[in-house]
């Protein structure tokens, strides 16, 4: 007990909060990398359609199903590593693969090649996130999650915006496959950086309950845990139904300005960019400082929150989808985007409150796997069959109404974010009843 409460002593004198917003700051890094090499797929959905002569239902394919494929299959095993081993390391790795693999993408000569080239990337990036989520819950407290995380995603936001504006202006100034390979090397050094400047904080230092290696929960654990937990289940659809509106607007919504409002790839990059990535971050930072605020560390209190967020962007993403303006729908996206990305920083700090330390990058990959399933995986390829669909009746004019029908996920994940709270208030009293 001694020598445990000695060494808990000395990780915090070590760990000031110089060092802990250090390690954020470059998490952060990472986290717009990832998504710069993520988003820029979207801004670039058209050209790449064009050269290479394929269907819309094809180009979902390659966002949606062949992203989140390997995604999902690699998570596991990253996240397993994570729990067990350095993190950091981890990271490092991770984001020399997805960056090779993007500027990859700028080299292939055939779609299969493409999709090949994306699962690369898919497999790197899915180890990023959920070993950063663990490494943010040993560095902050509970009562502080909310809003650093809000920031981890908020960073993730201007990955976004980078993504959709240097991809428009280097494929309109250059090509699609220049955009690829310009975006994709840089990572390269910013792993050197994490390796040389990152240290691996302990095992659930900011809860005080420090685990060595050998405390590190089995596979069968991990699943009993999320199996037996109803509120950890239920947070799982939260996590899908918002994803599938969410990643869904993030694949199709330029497509829908060139083909709706006539916008050239310049444009959308540029507009795309300021309206998604500002609503975003201020999004994000706003509902984890909120959240923190409101909730002062309870778990139930988070999820109404999330729920309320949910719901109320529904009215702005109809606007967007309808409006018969490029202004009016802009504004719309802004102000949607803005509240639709406020379920998440609540959702993540929940999921990380109720995980044991060793086990949060697992938990966190499975949020991860059930949005990217839902989010990545079906998402985009449902809006790119709907609007396959609905091409002879509408035109060019059919992804509106796709992208208006698949912000029904949103009003199913804030229901299921209220019913959530409600188990954890049950899971809460029965806890403190058995005290």
């Amino acid at each position: 007990m001694e020598s445990n409460e000695s060494d808990t002593s000395r990780a915090h004198a070590f760990w000031t909060p110089r060092r802990r917003h250090y390690v954020l700051f470059i998490l952060c890094l990472v986290g717009i990398f990832n998504f710069i090499d993520r988003q820029i797929l979207a801004i670039l959905l058209e050209p790449i359609k064009e050269d290479l002569k394929v269907t819309d239902t094809a180009m979902g394919l390659l966002s949606g199903v062949a992203f989140a494929a390997f995604y999902v299959t690699a998570g596991f095993p990253l996240a397993r590593i994570a729990d067990r081993g350095n993190r950091r390391t981890l990271i490092a790795i991770c984001l020399a693969v997805w960056s090779v693999a993007t500027a990859a993408c700028g080299i292939v000569t055939s779609y299969v090649q493409l999709i090949i080239a994306r699962m690369g990337v898919a497999g790197g990036e899915a180890g990023a996130y959920p070993a950063s989520q663990s490494i943010i819950a040993d560095l902050y407290p509970v009562s502080q999650r909310g809003t650093v995380i809000g920031i981890l995603l908020a960073a993730q936001s201007i990955g976004i915006a980078f993504g959709l504006f240097f991809g428009g202006w280097l494929n309109h100034a250059f090509d699609w496959r220049t955009a690829f390979i310009v975006v994709g090397l840089p990572g390269l050094l910013l792993a050197i950086v994490v390796i040389l400047t990152v240290t691996e904080p302990p095992r659930g230092m900011a809860d005080g309950t420090p685990q060595a290696v050998g405390d590190t929960p089995s596979a069968a654990e991990v699943a009993r845990f999320i199996f037996g937990t109803p509120a950890m289940l239920l947070l799982l659809v939260v996590a899908i139904c918002n994803a599938f509106t969410g990643y869904s607007l993030l694949a199709w919504t330029p497509a829908f300005f060139m083909r709706v409002h006539g916008m050239n790839t310049l444009e959308v990059g540029k507009w795309m960019g300021l309206v998604i990535a500002s609503g975003l971050f201020v999004g994000n930072i706003f509902a984890g400082r909120l959240s923190d605020t409101v909730a002062k560390g309870n778990l139930s209190t988070y999820m109404i929150v999330s729920g309320c967020f949910a719901l109320v962007s529904i009215p702005f993403g109809a606007w967007f989808a309808l409006a018969p303006s490029t202004s009016h729908s802009l504004a719309g996206l802004f102000i949607g985007h803005l509240l639709m990305t406020g379920w998440l920083p609540p959702v993540y700090a929940v999921a990380i409150g109720l995980a044991p330390p060793r086990m949060r990058a697992m938990v966190i990959a499975v949020v991860g796997f059930c949005m990217t399933l839902m989010g990545i995986g079906l998402g985009p390829l449902a809006v790119g069959a709907v609007n396959d669909a609905l091409k002879p009746a509408f035109g060019q004019e059919a992804v509106r109404y796709s992208l208006l029908f698949i912000h029904s996920g949103l009003l199913f994940g804030g229901l299921a974010a209220f019913v959530t709270a409600w188990l954890l208030r049950k899971r809460a009293t029965a806890i403190a009843a058995a005290i």
